[in-house]
């Protein structure tokens, strides 16, 4: 599964809920990429935060 809800992503990572946010905010994940939005419901992208985790200077 690509995306999961932001609280699995949390569990799973470790990351906490107001980091991720806190990316989104600052543009570092951007919505459709990293994230998005759905129903109401923030979904993260495992394969695409795993890119940006590499890449991250």
């Amino acid at each position: 599964m690509e995306w999961v809800k932001l609280e699995r992503y949390a569990e799973i990572s470790g990351d906490t809920v107001d980091a991720v946010q806190a990316r989104r905010k600052a543009g570092k994940w951007l919505n459709g990429r990293e994230c998005k939005l759905v129903d109401g419901r923030l979904w993260i992208n495992i394969p695409a935060v795993s890119q940006w985790i590499e890449e991250w200077k």
